[in-house]
């Protein structure tokens, strides 16, 4: 793993660039109609950031990545990621869908109890899913050209078999992360988890602080199991990453930039801020970000995206800011598919999802 400076990087943007022109080609049989479509496509990409292009990408075993929620380039999973992206832009005929991503819950066991967990009430409750269910489900989605798959939980690790199992089955075909707490990730499972076609693991450190972060999530081991997945994982091959869902105190004492220090320290290359919701072990308690506070992250994400003297901090992912720009892609780019096979928007709202060919269902949670 290693960072990608800036002749290199725009090297290989414009070569991205040219790779999903010429799916567009293919897909609309029309040079000039892609042309035009990819034009609209950056056209958004740059309103969304407010920039044109970040100061720095990774590249990892091979593959180029900006953030957890793009496939790595070049890969068969790119290719399909953003023929339905271009699809989304203008329809492409005969397709069907312009779903890219797919988080899904395969299990409920999780050791912890977090302060903010989603998924509060049903936690350690008997998984209902078989393997085979489970991968019948997934496989109509990549059928039809999701590029990513997300699995979560409960904590993924827990169903750890069953997890090798998913990630042979869908290696061709899909990018594949976990979300996890790095619970039980040890070298071996590490290199088990890359053998099977894992990419990356998306793990979960709330505060810089030790004793907080433990806190935070009710479980005095939590921080310890964080420092040996990261660690791992670097030496398995697996792209690992950061996801904190700050509290509003912590954003407001200025802790997440402690946290980015942090995070350059443990050579992170990128950190997704996930705001909290009102949902789970939350609901009815007042932890969503007030305006002030979603511009201060805000800014923050823009000063070490875009500031060429941060290039050795990590790139930040934060979906929660581009809300007046860009509609919550729940139920129209990526739909949750939870431990029950039931199909959601998102894991925060729950309307449920009976037809599959709905790409357009209004998430609540925006």
């Amino acid at each position: 793993m290693r960072r990608v400076g800036s002749a290199e990087y725009s090297f290989v943007r414009t070569l991205m660039i040219i790779n999903v022109w010429w799916i567009g080609c293919f897909a609309y049989k029309s040079p000039l109609k892609a042309a035009r479509v990819m034009k609209e496509l950056l056209v958004r990409h740059r309103k969304l950031l407010g920039k044109t292009k970040h100061v720095r990408a990774v590249r990892n075993q091979g593959r180029y990545y900006w953030d957890i929620f793009n496939p790595g380039w070049p890969s068969r999973s790119f290719n399909s990621f953003f023929k339905n992206q271009l699809h989304e832009v203008v329809p492409i005929s005969g397709a069907t869908t312009s779903l890219r991503r797919m988080l899904i819950a395969i299990t409920k066991k999780c050791p912890l109890n977090c302060e903010h967990c989603s998924e509060g009430a049903t936690l350690n409750n008997a998984d209902i899913l078989s393997y085979d269910e489970m991968k019948s489900r997934i496989q109509e989605f990549v059928d039809r050209g999701v590029g990513q798959l997300v699995y979560s939980g409960g904590e993924p690790l827990n169903r750890f078999n069953d997890l090798l199992l998913l990630l042979n089955d869908f290696r061709k075909d899909c990018d594949q992360w976990i979300y996890t707490s790095g619970y039980g990730l040890t070298l071996e499972k590490a290199r088990q988890l890359k053998a099977a076609g894992l990419n990356g693991a998306a793990i979960s450190l709330d505060h810089h602080d030790e004793e907080k972060h433990n806190l935070f999530r009710r479980n005095g081991k939590s921080y310890k199991w964080v420092m040996e997945a990261i660690a791992n994982c670097k030496v398995a091959g697996i792209l690992p990453s950061l996801n904190v869902c700050p509290t509003r105190e912590y954003v407001n004492s200025n802790g997440l930039e402690e946290y980015m220090d942090f995070a350059r320290t443990l050579e992170i290359p990128v950190v997704t801020i996930l705001e909290p919701r009102s949902v789970g072990n939350y609901a009815d308690r007042s932890v969503e970000f007030t305006l002030n506070e979603r511009q201060k992250v805000m800014e923050l994400n823009n000063r070490y995206n875009f500031t060429k003297s941060l290039f050795e901090y990590p790139t930040i992912v934060y979906p929660g800011g581009f809300r007046n720009q860009w509609p919550c892609g729940g139920g129209r780019s990526y739909l949750f598919l939870d431990y029950d096979g039931k199909l959601y928007p998102c894991p925060f709202c729950k309307v449920n999802v009976r037809d599959v060919s709905l790409t357009t269902v209004a998430c609540q949670a925006s």
